[in-house]
């Protein structure tokens, strides 16, 4: 190679090497294994290191927040809605800003297998895509453990409707992880695929319906340590409890006007958030714009 080959390679690697690093951009996703429908959460960090304030924001170009996924065979995963608007975003110069959304609401990521994802932000001003380091998924299926279908009561979304309440217990590297889905299997709407929590492999939870239809579902999640979970017949988490059982393994109990009692166990505390399990994002974290439920 030439001295003025040589040259003009050095000359432009050094045009280009500085505005790649102007905005760093990074993906992270906590676990690698997902089953159909789950949420899959993804948290973006955006540096501005290009020494002054600026604003990300849509053009005729593309949007400013974008991911580039691809399946099997490196076939390209497209948006849901190729046509979202995203609010601008202001960053100060030197900030760090995290967003974190549910890939899951934005792609299509229903069929088994591995995805490569990576988080792009474009910047309109130089009219220059700035990504992070891709990173890979795995959407598997876990195992169906019950499988119920119970009527929407008058008076809710959807009154007069079925809805089918799956359990599934799903393997995540050595914990066994309890789930929950919900869906309309006429429409094909899934509300819901939820986990709850840990579960003590060989030990069947307890799953039942109260006058409402609304499912109670009864684990155990450690030695003599019980989660009670209460998901609502349009796939809404409603709440969790912690229950100590130092004697016998408690059961639900359906009263004469419909509601489930408890037995044989005692109530320690209510949980924030599902058991042994990340809490969700915040809608505040999420970038303006994108879906909300």
């Amino acid at each position: 190679m030439n001295l003025s080959r040589l040259l003009l390679i050095v000359a432009f690697l050094a045009s280009i090497l500085p505005a790649r690093a102007q905005i760093a951009v990074e993906i992270s996703i906590k676990q690698r294994l997902f089953i159909q429908h789950e949420p899959v959460l993804a948290t973006v960090t955006i540096t501005n290191q290009t020494g002054r304030d600026i604003t990300l924001e849509d053009t005729r170009q593309g949007q400013w927040f974008s991911f580039q996924i691809t399946g099997e065979g490196d076939h390209f995963i497209a948006p849901r809605d190729p046509d979202y608007h995203l609010d601008p975003l202001p960053i100060r110069a030197g900030e760090t800003l995290k967003r974190t959304v549910n890939l899951g609401q934005l792609y299509s990521l229903g069929d088994f297998g591995i995805y490569r994802v990576r988080a792009n932000i474009y910047f309109g001003a130089q009219d220059k895509y700035f990504g992070s380091k891709p990173t890979h998924i795995e959407i598997t299926e876990g195992r169906i453990m019950w499988r119920k279908t119970a009527g929407v009561p008058e008076g809710m979304e959807g009154a007069g409707k079925t809805r089918v309440f799956s359990v599934l217990a799903h393997q995540r590297g050595e914990q066994n992880v309890l789930y929950v889905r919900v869906e309309d299997q006429e429409s094909g709407t899934v509300f819901c695929t939820s986990p709850l929590g840990r579960m003590i492999d060989g030990v069947v939870p307890q799953m039942q319906f109260d006058s409402g239809n609304n499912l109670y579902v009864l684990q155990l999640v450690a030695q003599r340590s019980f989660v009670l979970s209460k998901i609502g017949v349009n796939g809404e988490f409603v709440g969790q409890s912690h229950y100590s059982a130092p004697k016998a393994r408690p059961f639900l109990r359906k009263q004469p006007d419909g509601s489930l009692q408890l037995v044989g166990g005692k109530r320690e505390q209510i949980a924030q958030n599902r058991a042994d399990l990340p809490p969700p994002p915040k809608l505040s974290e999420r970038p303006p714009g994108l879906p909300k439920n």
